[in-house]
């Protein structure tokens, strides 16, 4: 799924994280995109550019690569 970087800092300015939001998103980064929509009350958009800005996703892409 790839993100219009525009859209992606609109939605990033708009949504407004608490800390403790953060905290479960690293916390349950494994987690399934849907439950995390759930827990959190944002979007998937949100979600992901949120996983983006705290570099959970370039996290992914390299512990892949390790398995």
């Amino acid at each position: 799924m790839k993100l219009n970087s525009k859209k992606l800092t609109a939605k990033i300015l708009t949504a407004h994280w608490t800390p403790e939001q953060d905290i479960y998103l690293i916390e349950n980064n494994h987690l399934p995109l849907e439950q995390l929509c759930k827990q959190l009350k944002f979007s998937e958009e949100q979600i992901q550019a949120r996983r983006k800005v705290l570099g959970l996703m370039t996290r992914s892409k390299q512990l892949r690569k390790l398995w």
